[in-house]
Parts: C-alpha cells; structure tokens; sequence
C-alpha cells in the first residue's frame, strides 16, 4: 500500500499526469460497475434458465405420470370431447352411476396446464412438434428453429428478444418420440429415439429486467459512488500535498539561489566597501610617516584627523557586519519588552543632536504616547539609523520629524526628512543587498550602506515592516510598524 501511495505521489509531481490518473480511475470505477452489472445480467438469465428447466422437468414428470397410468380418464364435456387421435377401444366409458368419460391425451393435457398457468400468471408455455397432430401444436418461427436445431434429449435451447417494452427469456427443451406415442405419431418419418416436439417456456419481465434486482444495483452504486468519491478525493488530496510540497521545494529553491547570488554580490560590495577605508588608512599613514618632519603641526593633525574617520568609517561598516552576520545567524539574543516608543524616539534623537546642530538641522519628536512589545536595542538602531540617514542627505537648515501613532493592533512609526530624496529607479530595492552601495551625503558624509538593510532586519525580527515614500528635491519618509501593546 505504501509503495502504491509512492508510486501514485510521483506521477503527481508533474501537474498534466493529475488529470490523467483521475480520468483512469474514473474509468476503472465506470468499467468494473459495468462488469458487475453484466455479471448480475448473467446471473439473472442463468436463474431464468434454471428456473426454466425445472418446470420443464416438472412438465415432463407430470406427462410421464400419465402415460405410466396408461392414461388418465376425465369426464367428457364441453371444452373436453373424446380425442380423435387415441387409437383405444376404451377410449370412451361409461361408470355405474352414468358418468361419461373419455382418456385424456397427454398433450391436451399439457395445453391445459398452459391455459391455467396464463391465467394464474405462473408463467407461459405450450407444447409443439415439428409434426403437430393439431393446429395448436404448430410451432412460432423460434420454436422452429429450436427444434430445428436439436439432436438429442440433452439439448436446450435459450435466449431473449425485447417486445414493445418488454424482455422475453425463451426456453424450449425436446420432447423424444417414445413407443407408447407411436400408436397415435404415425408418421413414416419418426421413429422411437426421434425429437417429436418440444416444450416451450417463456418468462417475461416489463421494462429492464435487471430492475427486479433494483435492490441489488441500488447498493452497487452506493457502493461504487462511495469507492469513485474517496478516491478522487484523496487522488486530489494527493496532488494537493505533493503539488504544495513542490511549490514549497521550488520556492526554498528560488530563495537559495537568491541568497546565494545575494552573498555573492554581498561579499564583492564588502570587499569594494572595506578596501576603500583600508587603502585610505595605508595611504595616509605612509603620507604622514614619510613626510612627518616636514609637516606642520597643523597638518599634521589634518593628516591624522583624516586617518581617525577612515578608520571609523572601517570600524562601523565591521560592526554593522558582524551585527547582520549574528542577526543572520542567531546570535543577537530577541528580547522583547514593553517601552514606550516616546521615550526611546527621545532617546536617540539626544544622541544624534550634536551630528543634526552641525548641519543646522532640526529635530523634532511627534511621536504619540503609546507602548509597544519590541527588542529595545534593536528598534534604537533602526530609529538611529534612519535619522541619521536622514541628516546625511538633508541640506543645512533643513529638518527631521519623527512621528508614531497607533493604527489597530500597531503603532506606525515614521522618520520624515527635507532632504534630496530618492529616485524611483532605486526604491524598489533600497533595503536589499544589491542596494548597498554608499551614497555621498550632502556634505560628503560617508556611510556603510547596510543601515537600511539592517533596518529592515530588525523590524522584521521585532514582527513589523518597513516600507518608504520619496519625492526628489523635497524628501523622504521611511515608515515601518510595531506591535502596539
């Protein structure tokens, strides 16, 4: 069962084979009902049949009591006159009370029976010859034909047609020439051993007559229709739990590969990024070692105060790094807890002050007193990062808003600048690692160009998402969400 399941999963995993598979069940279930009917429609002709031969043999039984009693004696009247065809001089009596009777020919006999069998409706049949002594024994076309067709006692013959709407079963069986019928059989012809005639049986049913065992196909179909539903059902539950495990497969795939070409790209801006720092510090401090006795001091502190911010801006892209790598790894410890977004907005913008007085930028703290349930550490920095991001590229003079309010189950927090803006062309991928490539600021303020990508991390981490909005020439809002408590 289990290999079958497999065997079914695998031809699944192609999205045409489904089709096929359900359309061949469908059919093995339509063909295996049609076979059961036809078993059943077998079944019913075999029990007509042997139902038929049974009253044959009942018939046969019953005209051979009367010939083993040489014949039976039955008042004369009306319907019975004294049969013609018995060559006996005592075929005519009369008893001592005065009663007239006459031997009853086996035959007639038999045609009787059939009369009262029609008319109690216990079924129809007559006896014929291929040589009737009388009109009434004359054979109908497939009475002909059957005894036509018989050479001996053991043969039968069997078979239906349809009559208006109604299925007839015809059954005949031969009658042998016997010595006692040759007194009355005279024909040149047949002798003792020869086929004289036959027994004809018919049973008819109205209508289909596999209806009479409605009972029977009513419980095949319930059967069948429950056997075709649960499969299908769990053939397309099949496919759905295998097609779901291919997208699922496919999507893991298609994200591998993107982290993959992703780190890529990642470790060839790293190498870009962390040269440029390092190649400045190496240049600088041969400048300064070479030239040291020459320089004043005056330049010589210009030469070391260049030295101090490339060795920062080396030190804060490594930090920022080594943040992603642990964040990407694990590592950062996620601790949420309850702070007051207020709070924590006046918080940073205390300490990007100094940087906002020297470009003469203002900030302000529009954030709404609410609470939220988020990694402290974490949303600092992404406050931090925004804001000062927005420092960078906003003109002196101009101005930083940092606005909150609560929407719903969040609290939408959003960082506003007046600065410079950001073309369309680079929204789309701002906070992927494509996008990491520095920008010079408005007073040729460097940058690592992994703080929106670490943005972007750390809210996802703390359950939000970041999103912006950017008009060039007259600013940018960075927008991102929080679980409000």
């Amino acid at each position: 069962m289990h290999f079958l399941f497999c065997q079914v999963e695998h031809y699944l995993k192609t999205r045409r084979y489904f089709p096929i598979l359900l359309i061949v069940w469908v059919v093995m279930i339509v063909g295996s009902f049609q076979l059961n009917l036809f078993i059943l429609r077998k079944n019913t002709e075999n029990h007509v049949k042997t139902g038929s031969e049974a009253f044959f043999r009942l018939l046969v039984a019953t005209d051979q009591w009367n010939h083993n009693h040489g014949l039976v004696y039955v008042p004369i009247t009306g319907k019975m006159r004294p049969d013609p065809y018995i060559k006996n001089k005592r075929r005519d009596v009369v008893t001592n009370f005065g009663d007239s009777l006459t031997l009853l020919n086996p035959a007639i006999m038999m045609r009787q029976l059939s009369e009262l069998a029609e008319i109690n409706k216990i079924t129809e049949f007559r006896i014929t010859g291929l040589v009737p002594m009388s009109p009434d024994g004359k054979p109908n076309e497939w009475e002909l034909e059957a005894l036509k067709s018989f050479k001996n006692e053991n043969d039968r013959f069997f078979g239906k047609k349809k009559m208006n709407d109604s299925v007839i079963f015809m059954y005949m069986a031969p009658l042998m020439m016997q010595q006692s019928c040759m007194t009355c059989h005279t024909s040149k012809n047949q002798k003792a051993g020869d086929v004289m005639g036959g027994i004809s049986i018919n049973t008819s049913y109205h209508g289909n007559y596999l209806m009479h065992t409605s009972t029977t196909i009513k419980r095949l179909l319930i059967i069948y229709f429950l056997v075709l539903l649960i499969g299908s059902f769990l053939l397309i539950h099949i496919w759905m739990l295998t097609r779901r495990n291919q997208i699922a497969i496919e999507t893991k795939h298609r994200e591998l590969y993107d982290l993959n070409a992703a780190k890529d790209k990642f470790i060839s801006v790293i190498a870009h990024d962390l040269k440029t720092p390092a190649a400045n510090i190496e240049s600088l401090s041969a400048m300064l070692r070479d030239n040291f006795d020459h320089y004043s001091k005056q330049e010589q502190r210009d030469c070391i105060d260049m030295l101090v911010d490339s060795t920062k801006t080396h030190n804060d892209l490594l930090n920022t790094l080594l943040d992603l790598s642990r964040l990407r790894l694990g590592n950062i410890l996620h601790n949420p807890e309850r702070i007051e977004i207020r709070k924590l907005t006046t918080e940073v913008l205390e300490q990007t002050k100094l940087q906002a007085q020297q470009k003469h930028i203002s900030q302000t703290n529009q954030v709404d007193e609410c609470s939220v349930k988020v990694d402290k550490n974490m949303i600092a920095a992404v406050i931090r990062n925004l804001v000062v991001n927005g420092i960078k590229f906003t003109h002196p003079g101009g101005k930083i808003i940092v606005g909150g309010k609560r929407t719903g189950t969040e609290v939408v927090v959003s960082v506003t600048d007046t600065g410079i803006g950001i073309v369309e062309s680079k929204r789309a991928h701002i906070f992927g690692v494509n996008s990491n490539k520095s920008t010079t600021g408005t007073a040729n303020e460097t940058g690592t160009g992994l703080g929106l990508l670490l943005c972007k991390e750390y809210v996802e981490r703390n359950g939000g998402h970041i999103w912006l909005e950017s008009e060039v020439g007259k600013g940018t809002t960075f927008f991102f969400t929080l679980p409000a408590v």
